[in-house]
Parts: C-alpha cells; sequence; structure tokens
C-alpha cells in the first residue's frame, strides 16, 4: 500500500492536470454542447467540482451527497478556476486527516473502503470527465493541454 503522502501527492498531480484544463476555459464556451442533452461545459467542469465535493463529504461523514452541478446566473470561466483550485485545496486538507481505512457507505449505501473513494471517485472519475472536456475543447478548436508533456502524436513511432 503506497503512504498517505504519496497518495496526496498523487491526487494533487492529477487534479493539477484538470486545473490545466480549465486554465483553457473561456466565458464564450461555457453553454456550448456537443448534442442536444449532454452536458455543456459549464455543467461538465461543475461537475468535477461537485464529484469532489460528494466523494471529500464522504470520506468526511462516511455518506456520499451529491450537491448537482447547475451553472448559477453570471457563472464565468474564471470562477470555474477558482471552484476548482478550491475544491483541490479542500482536498488536501481532507485526505491528510481522514481514516482512509474505515468503511463508509457508497452511492448504494453499501459497504466501501475509504481508500476506494479516493481512488474511484477522486482519480479515475476525475480523469474521465476531464477526458471530455478535452474533447469539448478540441470540438470548440481549443488545444487541450499534453498530458505529461507530449502529445500522443509526438511519441516516439506514432504515425
Amino acid at each position: 500500500m503506497i503512504g498517505r503522502e504519496e497518495l496526496v501527492r498523487y491526487v494533487v498531480a492529477v487534479q493539477g492536470r484538470t486545473y490545466g484544463v480549465f486554465e483553457r476555459l473561456r466565458d464564450e464556451h461555457l453553454g456550448w454542447r456537443p448534442a442536444p442533452g449532454e452536458y455543456s461545459v459549464a455543467e461538465l467542469a461543475l461537475h468535477i467540482v461537485a464529484a469532489r465535493r460528494m466523494n471529500l463529504h464522504a470520506l468526511e461523514t462516511g455518506a456520499p451527497r451529491y450537491p448537482g452541478h447547475e451553472p448559477p446566473p453570471g457563472l464565468t470561466a474564471d470562477r470555474l478556476r477558482a471552484l476548482c483550485l478550491r475544491t483541490g485545496k479542500r482536498t488536501v486538507a481532507v485526505l491528510a486527516t481522514v481514516d482512509l481505512e474505515r468503511t463508509i457507505g457508497n452511492l448504494a449505501g453499501e459497504p466501501f473502503p475509504a481508500w476506494k473513494r479516493v481512488l474511484g471517485g477522486l482519480v479515475e472519475h476525475e480523469v474521465h470527465h476531464r477526458s471530455q472536456l478535452c474533447s469539448y475543447l478540441s470540438l470548440l478548436g481549443v488545444e487541450p493541454p499534453a498530458l505529461f508533456g507530449l502529445r500522443v502524436e509526438e511519441l516516439p513511432g506514432a504515425r
């Protein structure tokens, strides 16, 4: 098992890459959606933030509570970036103190190890939706950030 400090560093790195995507968002992007019934850019970004809040609440209290992702009137890209940063800082504070070995409830109310909430909720779920947000940016004509410095097209042997 990895240590708490290493886990926190990993989650912070994942969330830092998500912030890099939020930095590319502009106010004019927020209402765009790829198709009817799909999340808008703002809804998807707020869902990432809301999922962080839900998972942190579950780690603190033992029960998840989803706060929703409805964009408030007047939402701006700057406000989304501030929310992303704030939930990232709160993540560090919670992970530094919470008992990751205890059992908490999952969304169905079934017993679930707290550390799985970190890996599944704070990492896998965020990476999934960050990828969606990168696809949205591409469709909007905005170059998404490279994941680890190279784009897939730049990898040795690509193409």
